[in-house]
């Protein structure tokens, strides 16, 4: 017999998992917190997810997959290292600003030890900003010394935290201008060089 499937009740899954591993980090978001916060029996959860790694795992590589596309999509389109950089990045603001849930999600998973992305990610994403440096140097944009780590800190790493400063307001503001994002990618491309 078939299951049906009530796309509401995923939805909610899905947007419960983001607001409690956000709230309370990835061990502090339990499969019974989940489940209550979306209005759904535990045994429901669990006929789709077989645990909050798979879950969370699911939903980081929805978030993480549309980030790598979009650098994907850059670099077959943009002539420029700059170019994509400043691209990208706007696409991390934008992320920020229409679903701003989903950048914190972001954010908490890269910080937390207890969660890691999948290998098959973490190569695809090392392959994309090995491109990112290799194209860089060719047309003298990055400098033969920077790595993929640290060009993955500047282009990832660098304008997520920022954002997470302002959203928070750390340091007083919590919004940013249209000049403050450029300052970002200038920076970032700057360190780069």
């Amino acid at each position: 017999m078939a299951r049906i499937i009530d796309e509401g009740k995923i939805q909610r899954i899905r947007e419960a998992t983001i607001e409690l591993v956000v709230l309370n980090g990835y061990g502090g978001a339990s499969i019974s917190s989940i489940a209550r916060r979306a209005g759904v029996a535990e045994g429901y959860l669990y006929r789709f997810y077989s645990s909050k790694q798979e879950l969370v795992t699911q939903l980081l590589y929805t978030k993480v997959a549309q980030i790598i596309e979009k650098l994907e999509s850059l670099l077959n389109s943009c002539a420029r290292i700059s170019e994509v950089m400043v691209q990208l990045i706007g696409e991390l603001f934008k992320m920020a600003v229409d679903t701003p849930e989903e950048i914190k999600f972001i954010h908490v998973l890269m910080h937390d030890y207890n969660f890691q992305v999948s290998d098959e990610q973490r190569r695809h994403i090392k392959s994309l900003v090995d491109k990112v440096v290799k194209t860089g140097i060719e047309n003298g944009e990055v400098s033969k010394l920077v790595s993929a780590e640290e060009a993955y800190g500047m282009v990832i790493i660098y304008p997520i935290e920022f954002i997470n400063l302002r959203m928070k307001g750390f340091f007083g503001s919590a919004q940013w201008t249209d000049e403050e994002q450029k300052r970002v990618a200038e920076f970032s491309i700057n360190a780069l060089k």
